[in-house]
């Protein structure tokens, strides 16, 4: 009696250990390493043979799944941003908000400084409008309006305000064009589609919006179907008979679907489930992605007469070697290229838009968000795109 007592009170001290070790790690895979050492000792440690035999089970389970999460990670590709560490003051920045999830705080700032080791990869400081978009150069009150929609490429992460893709493009334009940067670090096009359903972007439809201009990364895949931590408050979408429709969150779709959020919460922490299922998965991802581009065109054209103009940082037919961290095979995302320019939709390749220089000069360093030369170069083109000069 008194040694299955102790076995209980050490199976028990165990588990909060391994728990501690998750939690204070912020790693299932070092919980899991825990785990596989403390089942060793429990075969030492433990009196009875069932009791060892669990233990010696356990250890063998938590090994396997070492196993599993590491060469799955070895597979998967590096994000061109490891190490690069991020803070903000405020802290929780961007803060909720009930229709997109999160955005930012009408009349505000935000201090942003990215580290990489010891290195300041930039320290910059975020201002924003009455609206919450961030701040452009001024231009006279009945100038052509120009809305800039999108993540962290249009938002401009990592340069000043006056060298955001918008701002650059206001400068070029005399007369003054007038610019809306309404982009926000995170978003996905559901954000997007989402903003226009709610009629987030309506005070703009009397005031000469001449075009929509959004930029697509591969990541905006995973976006849409809500694979992000940060995305759980966000705006979800399905497809029904070809046509898009909003269901909530993706938070309350996985608390209404406890399948999904099981398999979502193990993905987030262990590589090998994310891997299950995940041609199937992409497929999905890119239905969505496509649905959601055309039915930006198609609000851009219903509430301003505008055209939408989409910039795009993605592999095409020339590009020869592997294209950044994206985790979907290359030749699928050329193919997903292809059906994207049958919405009609003008396009600008930032490739084109930059070619013959340098990564070095075209991304900030560690980081890989555009430099503010890089987005320089983008508005000439975009102004040329657009009939300027």
């Amino acid at each position: 009696m008194a040694g299955r007592f102790r076995n209980f009170w050490l199976s028990g001290a165990f588990l909060l250990v391994i728990l501690a070790i998750g939690l204070a790690l912020r790693s299932a895979l070092w919980a899991c390493v825990a785990a596989a050492v403390l089942g060793v000792a429990g075969v030492v440690l433990f009196r009875g043979n069932r009791w060892r035999s669990g233990a010696l089970l356990a250890t063998a389970l938590a090994l396997s799944l070492v196993a599993l999460d590491l060469f799955a990670g070895f597979l998967s590709p590096k994000a061109v941003n490891m190490g690069v560490v991020t803070r903000t003051i405020p802290q929780w920045w961007p803060p909720p908000d009930p229709i997109l999830g999160f955005r930012p705080k009408p009349d505000s700032e935000v201090i942003a400084t990215a580290t990489w080791g010891d290195e300041l990869v930039y320290r910059q400081t975020y201002h924003f409008d009455s609206v919450a978009a961030r701040v452009t150069p001024p231009a006279p009150p009945a100038s052509d309006t120009y809305l800039f929609i999108g993540d962290s490429f249009i938002f401009g992460q990592g340069v000043a305000d006056d060298q955001t893709l918008a701002s650059q493009f206001t400068r070029l334009n005399t007369p003054a064009a007038r610019t809306v940067n309404f982009g926000v670090p995170g978003y996905g096009p559901n954000h997007l589609v989402r903003a226009f359903e709610a009629g987030l972007y309506d005070r703009y439809i009397d005031q000469k919006v001449k075009a929509v201009v959004t930029w697509i990364i591969p990541a905006h895949l995973q976006r849409v179907t809500g694979d992000g931590s940060w995305l759980g408050s966000s705006p979800r979408y399905v497809l029904d008979d070809g046509k898009l429709r909003f269901t909530g969150t993706f938070n309350e779709h996985r608390w209404r679907d406890p399948l999904a959020g099981l398999h979502y919460l193990l993905g987030e922490h262990f590589a090998f489930v994310e891997a299950i299922g995940q041609k199937q998965r992409q497929e999905q991802q890119i239905e969505l992605f496509l649905a959601m581009m055309a039915k930006l065109q198609a609000e851009a054209r219903a509430k301003f007469n505008a055209p939408l103009i989409i910039i795009y940082s993605w592999p095409d037919e020339s590009t020869q070697n592997r294209y950044g961290d994206s985790k979907v095979e290359q030749p699928l995302l050329v193919a997903t290229l292809v059906k994207l320019r049958q919405l009609g939709a003008p396009m600008l390749s930032v490739a084109d838009a930059t070619q013959g220089e340098t990564a070095a000069r075209l991304m900030i360093p560690h980081d890989g968000h555009p430099s503010a030369f890089s987005t320089e170069r983008i508005a000439i083109a975009l102004k040329k795109l657009l009939g300027g000069s």
